[in-house]
């Protein structure tokens, strides 16, 4: 995962460059380097390339996330239960090539960076994101399952760190050669030496649950029913909606702002993921531990959503480069959100739903995160182009984005403090529906006290062999 994802973020700084360049040089009648000019000194070519480049990727990552995604993620979950984890994994590594070959015959052959959209569109339905956690879910007992979630994303961090940091100071060609060999060896490493994490009984008791009524494109995108389950789930989802919704949306524009605003060049983007990969790195390998044994999951998904309130209105009024980096090393600490939302749910469902609910997880967060970048797109345009009426405010979208994080943050503090500990699978269990089929629980502790409280009341339930099962899926790991 890191020697893919350092690879893969080799051509981060360089692309909006490309994208901002190649959009003023369509309404201009020469070439344009808009990075050659001071924030206001900018031909208007240059000025409207930022709200063009953000519109066209806002409605790419509408039809990757919402569309494609929205509805693929859950039943690609559903058939990474059933088939294995690897397969799905070395298919997404193989999609992302995409827009890497896309951006290779634009340097190369004059290709046209608008075939880039189509490419990233396809990459979004098939998230190596959504396997990473399955893969680890499956491995994982419930009480480590946070921690180790953020190590998943401490490496995209690494990665993060390093790609960028090579990206922004090489030729773009070599960047893009770099990436796409990278991507090719990442492939290559996986398919040989990375075993398949899910277990010939989780399969089985995956393909029963598929066979008894949940099969098909309708069936397997059912997978979804799984985030209305509960209040608690409900919560959960909505927080994890909002939060996309306003990650995603300003991550289209970001750079952008960065240069309309403040004349950011190729390597002042490739600081951007520099100061990100690092400061997520350390928040996913040494914070983020400290802040789930003093704090739970709950208290540090409210943790996250605070810093990112914080993190919107800095930017929002971003003086300087200075107050930028400032502000993207607070919303660094945002980056907590999501393995505990993960983690919350992963422990409160059964051992064959794990690829499930990381499945539907991500397809709701690709709804938002593809309905975000519209609105936020809109409201860029809106604030920045010479053509509107609206007065030139380029930090409009931040201060929507703190809107929706506060209405999140509102969600978050009413969700019980020990919802981590799966007490939501633990009613189930002491609740003795005879209509449910024997499920086994995706941990040792809540294993034993979910057996032992289903064996008094049903008498059906050997807690000796549950427990058995678990030990053995545990040695496995």
């Amino acid at each position: 995962m890191l020697l893919y994802v350092s690879c893969l973020t080799l051509v981060l700084p360089i692309t909006p460059t490309l994208m901002t360049d190649f959009f003023a040089s369509r309404n201009s009648p020469v070439a344009l380097v808009c990075e050659e000019y001071p924030p206001g000194e900018a031909p208007q070519a240059c000025r409207d390339a930022h709200s063009t480049s953000v519109v066209w990727s806002s409605w790419t990552s509408f039809t990757s996330y919402s569309l494609l995604s929205f509805m693929l993620a859950p039943m690609i979950g559903s058939w990474s239960d059933v088939y294995g984890r690897k397969p799905f994994l070395l298919l997404s590594f193989a999609i992302t090539s995409l827009h890497e070959i896309v951006l290779l015959l634009h340097l190369s052959f004059g290709l046209s960076l608008l075939w880039y959209f189509p490419a990233q569109a396809l990459i979004g339905a098939f998230s190596s994101v959504t396997m990473s956690l399955s893969y680890v879910a499956d491995l994982m007992q419930p009480r480590h399952r946070a921690a180790t979630f953020g190590l998943i994303q401490a490496s995209f961090s690494v990665g993060v760190l390093i790609g960028p940091g090579l990206g922004g100071f090489l030729p773009p060609i070599w960047a893009v050669w770099g990436a796409i060999g990278g991507i090719g060896l990442a492939i290559a490493y996986t398919a040989v030496f990375v075993p398949e994490s899910l277990s010939a009984s989780a399969k089985s008791a995956a393909q029963v649950r598929q066979d008894a009524g949940e099969q098909g494109l309708a069936g397997r995108w059912a997978a979804m029913r799984i985030l209305s389950r509960s209040p608690l789930f409900i919560k959960l989802t909505v927080c994890l909606m909002l939060s996309g919704v306003v990650a995603e949306g300003l991550q289209d524009l970001l750079i952008q702002f960065f240069q309309i605003k403040l004349g950011f060049t190729t390597q002042d983007q490739a600081m951007v993921f520099i100061v990100y990969g690092g400061c997520g790195l350390v928040i996913n390998t040494v914070l983020l531990r400290y802040l789930l044994l003093c704090l739970g999951e709950t208290r540090v998904l409210i943790f996250g959503l605070v810093s990112s309130v914080v993190t919107q209105l800095v930017l929002a009024f971003a003086a300087n480069k200075a107050m930028a980096f400032s502000a993207l090393a607070i919303g660094a600490l945002g980056f907590v959100t999501f393995p505990a939302i993960s983690s919350i749910k992963a422990n409160n469902v059964y051992e064959y739903e794990q690829g499930t609910i990381q499945g539907a997880l991500y397809g709701a967060r690709s709804l938002a995160q593809g309905v975000g970048p519209l609105i936020f797109a809109a409201l860029f345009s809106a604030f920045t182009r010479s053509d509107s009426p609206m007065p030139y405010f380029p930090g409009a979208p931040f201060l929507f984005g703190m809107a929706l994080m506060l209405v999140a943050l509102g969600v978050a503090v009413t969700i019980d403090p020990r919802a981590g500990e799966g007490r939501q699978l633990l009613d189930e269990a002491s609740s003795g529906d005879e209509e449910d089929p024997p499920r086994q629980p995706a941990g040792t502790a809540l294993t034993r006290r979910a057996s032992t409280q289903r064996s008094r009341s049903l008498g059906k339930r050997d807690a000796a062999a549950t427990s058995a099962e678990t030990a053995a899926l545990l040695e496995e790991s």
